[in-house]
């Protein structure tokens, strides 16, 4: 199907163009379809809100890098279909030169990790920009996830320490680290499955700061499932991350893990507050996992082993939801391999809350809202500073 057809449901030009460039290969098709639309709707094209919706869903520098391989800003009359051309490709370029740096530090970070002779495992980050991505400005990375057991979190918490991090958060020039508030403290060792972050300030002008989540636990607090930190770090892989010796999740847990990552975030009140909790950077994510496990054959272990660990809800919501953008992507009989009969969890938002609440409005109405919270009743405990 082609795109101006598949994402008709979007209405407006500006999103339509946005989903349909939101992907690691646009086809010829839909490059042609891409310049009909920009030449219908030249003159009232909302540059503005694109540009928003791109940088809300994490998708502009791989837009800009498709607009830049295509040379989408091109028109028969010389016109450009494209304003501000410049922007979108220095966006890009910008987020290639960020990743490297990026992936320059946690080198490091891996081969002190190495040194400590402790059990970890890197969580999404660079595995996914890595393995999943073929080109390393596609994908804005933020901060490097690990996993680790709760009893080694003080000594590996030593080894950043010895690399320059501390736990805390950015002062409001950026150029030291505050630590939080003993409420915040209380609060995460209570209710959150991370340490609190750890950080550094960057002296490069491509990276703020650099920052690491090391998590105790795939699943939140009180939540279902059946997934030891334990034994997840057993099925562990040796894996090359940031051109450094490294561990990686299973290909099984790695999937599992992602889907949990994004309902945890699509559900949540803390992140519909802040206008993160549905972003197609995070359905890409999914999508191109699910095409890899289709290109490699793998879906009979990866459904066999949601099953069996209590989290084939969480595997649901999310195939479920990322078919609705990238329906090539996700096989629907995989979907029923499951096993999932009550659906009533897709419309549901606030369990990791505790305070369940279903929505009011529709998927695609909530994805391109501006204001997050308005589509859902209630505020989030969990402290900011």
């Amino acid at each position: 199907m082609r795109s101006h057809e598949r994402y008709r449901w979007a209405g407006r030009p500006e999103l339509v163009l946005l989903l349909t460039l939101a992907h690691t290969q646009v086809s010829a098709d839909d490059i042609a379809d891409c310049r009909v639309l920009l030449q219908e709707h030249r003159d009232s094209f909302d540059w503005g809100l694109f540009i928003d919706q791109a940088s809300r869903h994490k998708v502009l520098p791989l837009i800009g890098r498709n607009m830049a391989v295509h040379r989408l800003h091109h028109s028969t009359d010389g016109v450009p279909l494209v304003p501000y051309r410049w922007l979108f490709e220095s966006v890009y370029y910008a987020n290639r030169r960020r990743n490297e740096e990026l992936a320059r530090e946690f080198g490091k970070v891996f081969t002190a990790l190495n040194s400590a002779g402790l059990p970890y495992a890197v969580r999404k980050g660079p595995v996914i920009t890595e393995s999943l991505y073929p080109d390393p400005g596609m994908r804005r990375m933020y901060d490097l996830d690990i996993l680790v057991e709760r009893e080694d979190a003080r000594h590996i918490g030593r080894a950043l320490s010895a690399c320059g991090y501390e736990q805390g958060r950015l002062s409001e020039d950026g150029t030291a680290v505050e630590p939080f508030t003993r409420k915040t403290q209380a609060f995460w060792r209570l209710h959150v499955n991370n340490e609190l972050p750890f950080i550094k300030p960057s002296l490069d002008p491509a990276v703020d700061v650099f920052s690491i989540d090391l998590c105790l636990d795939l699943f939140q607090k009180h939540a279902r499932g059946n997934l030891t930190t334990a034994e997840v770090l057993g099925r562990r892989i040796p894996a090359t991350l940031c051109d450094s010796a490294s561990f990686a999740l299973s290909p099984a847990d790695q999937f599992v893990d992602l889907c949990l990552h994004l309902r945890k975030e699509a559900t949540a009140r803390y992140y519909m507050a802040a206008g993160v909790d549905l972003q197609i950077s995070k359905f890409l994510d999914v999508a191109l996992s699910c095409a890899r496990l289709t290109a490699t054959d793998q879906w009979k272990r990866v459904m066999t082993h949601a099953r069996s660990t209590g989290t084939a809800e969480s595997v649901y919501y999310a195939m479920f939801y990322t078919r609705f953008l990238y329906p090539e992507a996700v096989p629907e009989e995989q979907l029923a391999a499951l096993g999932v009969e009550d659906l009533g969890f897709l419309e549901e938002y606030g369990a990791v809350d505790g305070k369940v609440g279903r929505w009011e409005k529709s998927f695609p109405e909530r994805l391109f809202a501006r204001e997050r919270k308005s589509a859902a009743q209630g505020a989030s405990a969990v402290p900011r500073v």
